[in-house]
């Protein structure tokens, strides 16, 4: 999803866009185990302020993960809103050299380097959270991948109480008590030992 800078005018943008399944499902793809049901659509608001463009948006993901600790699916829904500060990426300045061969109109110095060096240490703080992008367009679909990711819950659980499987035969504690929770199990490795009797 594109929007073009020039599509801004005074009062704003507004709109309201489909996400394409496959944006979400790229995102989803590196998570902890969660797919995509379905989703709403995006709405955003664009506003022009000094030179830089203020984009909020929401939108809501349907998804299903497994349970973190008996593996069924569990139904997940993902709000997601967000507020970014889009500033126009600086073009990098290179030494360009003359068309006779000549040395460069300008060489780097020390005095060059230390300008960047103190350029680069007082950002100011309210340009930390700013996004870049080329002045012209703004694609929706990295941000829409990055703020689905953000908003992930931690961990799933099909309930607060869920049991989980059984360590010894993977049995859903949740639905049947295979016993093993209540034997001691013995680790083989140390089986002979209990046939051992000691003498006084």
């Amino acid at each position: 999803m594109l929007v073009k800078i020039e599509e801004i005018q005074e009062p704003g943008l507004e709109l309201s866009q489909p996400i394409a399944r496959g944006v979400l499902e790229q995102a989803l793809a590196d998570s902890d185990g969660f797919r995509l049901v379905s989703a709403s659509e995006l709405s955003a608001a664009f506003r022009k302020v000094s030179g830089q463009v203020h984009v909020t948006g929401s939108f809501e993901a349907k998804l299903v993960c497994p349970c973190r600790r008996c593996t069924k699916d569990v139904p997940v829904d993902v709000p997601v809103q967000f507020a970014l500060r889009m500033i126009r990426e600086q073009p990098k300045v290179e030494d360009e050299a003359e068309d006779d061969g000549r040395p460069p109109r300008r060489r780097r110095n020390q005095k060059d380097d230390d300008e960047q060096a103190e350029s680069a240490a007082s950002f100011e703080l309210d340009e930390i959270d700013a996004e870049p992008f080329d002045g012209k367009t703004i694609d929706l679909d990295p941000i829409v991948r990055e703020q689905v990711l953000l908003a992930l819950p931690v961990t799933v659980l099909c309930r607060e109480d869920c049991r989980g499987l059984c360590s010894t035969c993977g049995q859903d504690l949740n639905e049947k008590d295979c016993g093993h929770s209540e034997k001691k199990e013995i680790d083989v490795r140390l089986a002979k030992l209990k046939d051992i009797k000691l003498k006084n």
